[in-house]
């Protein structure tokens, strides 16, 4: 994580932090003022700031330019930078633009953290950051003791938790052939003196003024999610799980994973992938005539156990091997089957008998929320109130959405004379939402024999290759986002646990979604960094030429948040009365702007959008921009672009069984094939390897 260069302090941040839906998270309020008087975007670049220094392309460098494209986030002060190029205004290049950026998506509201320490709070994390000598070398600065008239002491780098433990790192073989990576995770989170800090570290040093009101943001950031799966649960599966499933089935999962998880900071909740391979494996049960809940019971029990033997085998070790080339298609699948979810919800009103008011009022009425929520993202960056409303509005924007829309749906539908308006499929109490044959609820544990009629037993072996599917998606979620979250540049103090959260999965939630019907919940990503970023300590420093940035510190880790969330969730299943007045399609429009957003930060979607783009001066400043000709960059997007559309066309032709095997194909192709048709500058500069 060290280069030469010439600047001012840089903030310890990884590449992550400009990811999908979370790519618009400010981290001081001068980036919100220059935004809003220069009316640019959320989620777009800021222009280059003058003191932002620039940097040679090379991958060992990544670190320093994903540091300084913070830097120039976070300025106070930020510029444009003139010059020309070719007779034009001269694009400069992005001193912050990163070769790796993750790919994975992930829906969740765009309910962001906001997050200010004063200089006299207690810092009891990591208190190093890097700042430029004279000599371009980076130094470390003691920010306990505020010693920042030194610029010339002894070049540090960025230190893993696990260094000097004597163990192999969280995500290399362990060189045992079994539970080698378990037991070392074990060692590292689930010791006593670790697993003790883990709770109270919540309580000291300060940390609880952040604790508190992430506990509450995040609540509200993992419940509309869940409302928004568990109504399209409900409509794919024909009643068979619904709204009191996903709830209850995110509330116990998230209780399971903060007492015993390797990275309690990641939050677990339903994914696209799973409710898109649930809907397909719903459609197989319905053609062949079994029951879906029994069939799900043994496509549990088998996901179950793959993902204790990918747990035991360390086969968390070959994410390696995963490179942005398949997290960007992964990511891109995610995006396109929940934004299709949506429109298929809204094709089937027309395609239903009800009214044409009920249809029009539905369209109108997602197409609504749909605005609505963009208008609340897009509020911190307007004129409106002031800088501290403007944040906590923006915020908790959707469920304003829903309850404002809920409200005035309740008001005006029976005055239009409208009566046959699908409102959110809730039970009076909490029971199961399927009600069977002979008009009561089905039982909480799933008979595996049949509940209506027998379970054939060629059934349990048919489920097999379903469940290794669904393990396929898991470990890809549950992964992806463990690699996003644990970016060593947040300066955790305590290492993760790959193989323990996958074993955590294996062991102790499928076994009991399946026993009781439930969805299965993997890592949530955008929600895992709404956790991250709701916990990350920032101090504003202000470096020799006097100007004031925003650095990270350190992270205030512990699973008091992550318990309590998912304890609230328990609790809120008292509303179910109030749930049953929640229009369906007011959360179809929820979910459309999850599914909507998950494409922003994209950069396989960029580059798409590039191939109509035939200015080059309106291309975006990326490194790549500059390091390759415009026909290498197409052909590498249009290679993404078949994978992806392959995969997806097979998805609604009747193949959706073979998506995820579909898509662990991708590993491959990345490391045989493409090599083959992109030379190594190609490869380093769109795919490196790390």
């Amino acid at each position: 994580e060290r280069s030469s260069f010439q600047g001012p302090a840089q903030p310890l941040f990884g590449p992550s932090v400009a990811h999908g839906a979370m790519a618009d998270l400010p981290y001081d309020d001068a980036v919100d003022d220059y935004r809003r008087k220069n009316q640019i975007p959320v989620g777009d670049h800021l222009p280059l700031p003058e003191h932002t220094p620039q940097y040679s392309r090379t991958q060992s460098q990544a670190g320093s330019r994903a540091a300084s494209k913070a830097a120039s986030r976070m300025t106070s002060r930020p510029t444009s930078k003139p010059g020309s190029r070719g007779g034009s205004p001269k694009r400069t290049p992005h001193a912050g633009r990163s070769p790796r950026r993750s790919g994975k998506n992930d829906p969740a509201p765009l309910l962001e953290p906001q997050h200010e320490t004063s200089a006299d709070k207690p810092v009891n994390t990591a208190e190093v950051y890097i700042v430029p000598s004279s000599s371009g070398q980076q130094q470390g600065v003691d920010m306990e003791e505020g010693k920042k008239d030194d610029w010339d002491m002894p070049a540090i780098e960025i230190s893993n938790p696990w260094d000097g433990d004597g163990m192999p790192g969280p995500l290399e073989w362990s060189g045992k052939w079994v539970f080698g990576g378990l037991i070392n995770d074990c060692k590292r989170r689930l010791n006593p003196k670790t697993y003790l800090s883990d709770w109270t570290d919540a309580f000291t040093g300060g940390n609880f003024a952040m604790v508190a009101p992430a506990t509450i943001f995040l609540f509200f950031a993992c419940y509309a999610p869940a409302l928004a799966f568990g109504a399209l649960f409900d409509i794919a599966t024909e009643g068979q799980v619904g709204i009191i499933e996903m709830v209850l089935s995110t509330a116990m999962c998230g209780v399971i994973y903060a007492l015993f998880s390797g990275q309690p900071l990641t939050i677990m909740g339903a994914t696209g992938p799973e409710l898109a391979y649930t809907i397909v494996f719903y459609n197989i049960c319905t053609q062949l005539g079994l029951e879906f809940l029994p069939a799900r019971w043994w496509q549990g029990m088998w996901t179950a156990l793959f993902t204790v033997m990918c747990a035991i085998f360390d086969w968390s070790a070959l994410m390696k091997y995963v490179t942005v080339f398949t997290e960007e298609i992964f990511s891109s699948i995610v995006s396109v089957l929940e934004i299709a979810a949506a429109l298929t919800a809204i094709i089937n009103i027309f395609l239903s008998d009800r009214s044409i008011g009920t249809q029009l009022f539905s369209v109108i009425l997602t197409a609504g929320t749909y605005v609505s929520c963009v208008k609340f993202r897009e509020l911190r960056a307007s004129d409106w109130f002031n800088k501290t409303w403007r944040k906590h509005i923006s915020n908790y924007g959707v469920v304003i959405v829903i309850f404002f829309g809920t409200l005035i749906t309740n008001l005006v539908v029976p005055a239009m004379g409208i009566n046959d308006l699908q409102f959110l499929n809730v039970p009076e109490s909490v029971r199961p939402t399927l009600t069977l044959s002979n008009g009561q609820p089905r039982p909480w544990m799933v008979d595996p024999s049949g509940i209506e009629k027998p379970f054939p037993f060629w059934g349990v072996f048919l489920a097999c290759p379903f469940a290794l599917g669904l393990t396929i998606l898991g470990y890809l979620d549950q992964n992806l986002t463990e690699v996003i979250v644990n970016k060593k540049e947040r300066l955790w103090k305590k290492s993760p646990g790959y193989h323990l959260d996958l074993f955590v999965c294996g062991a102790g939630m499928y076994p009991l979604l399946s026993l009781l019907g439930m969805p299965f919940t993997h890592a949530a990503t955008v929600r895992s960094l709404a956790h991250v970023f709701a916990l990350t300590i920032y101090e504003t420093v202000t470096d020799a030429e006097g100007n004031r940035e925003t650095v990270v510190v350190g992270m205030v880790e512990q699973r008091v948040t992550h318990l309590v969330v998912h304890l609230f969730m328990f609790v809120s299943l008292a509303l179910t009365p109030v749930l049953r007045l929640v229009p369906q399609y007011l959360i179809i429009g929820i979910f459309l702007y999850l599914g909507m957003s998950s494409i922003r930060g994209n950069m396989m979607f960029t580059r798409m959008a590039l191939w109509l783009t035939w200015d080059k001066d309106r291309w975006p400043d990326e490194d790549w921009v500059d390091a390759l000709d415009t026909a290498t960059i197409h052909k590498f997007t249009l290679l993404q672009f078949v994978c992806f559309a392959i995969i997806v066309i097979l998805r609604y032709v009747g193949a959706g069984g073979a998506m995820p095997f579909l898509i662990a194909a991708l590993v491959p192709v990345r490391l045989w094939i493409v090599p083959r048709l992109f030379d190594e500058k190609v490869c380093s500069v769109l795919d490196p390897m790390q």
